[in-house]
């Protein structure tokens, strides 16, 4: 048993979503939604006419990605909830709700068969019947090996190996990313292209770095400014989400295929999408002042 499935054994020490069915099918394709529109949108750049404008980057990315996740995100906390493992049950708590599972009434674990809106399992009981919530997790294989630490739910153990549950822990073991690390990636570290950028056009447009300033005045030279720092954003988002997807499909791939190599693979991904990321870009950028 992993240490902090150890911790989990009598107390309240992870928060998970338990999922009504109907809930959990909307939430999963909001999911869907928005992680496949970034990579299918950074397609459409790539193979445009032309520099798509800002304002339509920004109103595709608010309909299609920001505003699913946000609504994938109210409903998973919506269905938060707590959990405990005593050495007899399975508690979950939440907002003066407490629901409490014999261990001995498991029968068996059944991870979803699909991971959304995120890595999961259902409860089947002694019954026959489905638990009425399925239970989603970052890692559920936390969960799982405190369960099978019980000894009275054998399941658990085997379904630790399915290889979305494998995935996701060798995913999770890497860390999480918060949301000041997604600022400085993307709208720090475009500051980089931005500069380049910025400069390029006043030089051709104005004839100098201050060119636009001189002419039209402070409040112009900004926005073309803050125009073309927002680009740069976005095209690092879109840029970034065509290597995160052909990363994570290796990384299931190799989930299925050899899931001993799953957190060795993990690790390969992270490391080949920094280096696309922070050396390539900076690489696309000059590129075309060096030829």
């Amino acid at each position: 048993m992993s240490p902090d499935a150890a911790s989990l054994v009598g107390s309240a020490a992870l928060r998970t979503a338990a999922y009504p069915t109907a809930w959990r099918l909307i939430g999963g394709i909001l999911v869907v939604m928005s992680r496949a529109s970034l990579p299918v949108l950074a397609v459409g750049v790539i193979t445009a006419d032309g520099i798509v404008p800002l304002a339509v980057l920004v109103r595709v990315l608010l309909i299609w990605v920001a505003l699913p996740a946000l609504s994938a995100w109210l409903i998973e906390r919506a269905f938060a909830v707590a959990v405990e493992v005593h050495p007899t049950e399975l508690v979950l708590e939440s907002r003066g709700l407490r629901m409490e599972i014999p261990c001995t009434a498991i029968r068996d674990v059944i991870p979803w068969r699909l991971p959304f809106p995120g890595p999961g399992f259902a409860l089947r009981m002694q019954s026959g019947r489905r638990f009425s919530y399925g239970l989603q997790l970052a890692d559920p294989t936390t969960l799982l090996s405190a369960l099978a630490q019980t000894g009275d739910v054998t399941a658990a153990s085997a379904a630790m190996h399915h290889p979305f549950l494998v995935y996701a822990h060798a995913k999770r073991s890497g860390g999480h990313w918060h949301w000041y690390h997604l600022l400085t990636k993307f709208v720090l570290f475009a500051l980089a292209p931005t500069a380049v950028w910025f400069n390029a056009h006043q030089h051709i447009a104005y004839g100098g770095l201050f060119g636009q300033y001189y002419l039209e005045g402070l409040t112009p030279y900004l926005k073309t400014f803050l125009v073309s720092w927002s680009l740069a954003a976005i095209y690092l988002l879109l840029y970034a989400s065509l290597w995160r997807s052909v990363g994570e499909g290796m990384a299931l791939l190799t989930a299925w295929l050899l899931p001993r190599h799953a957190a060795a693979v993990r690790r390969a991904v992270e490391v080949g999408c920094s280096v696309v990321y922070y050396v390539g870009v900076p690489v696309i950028v000059l590129l075309p002042f060096l030829a």
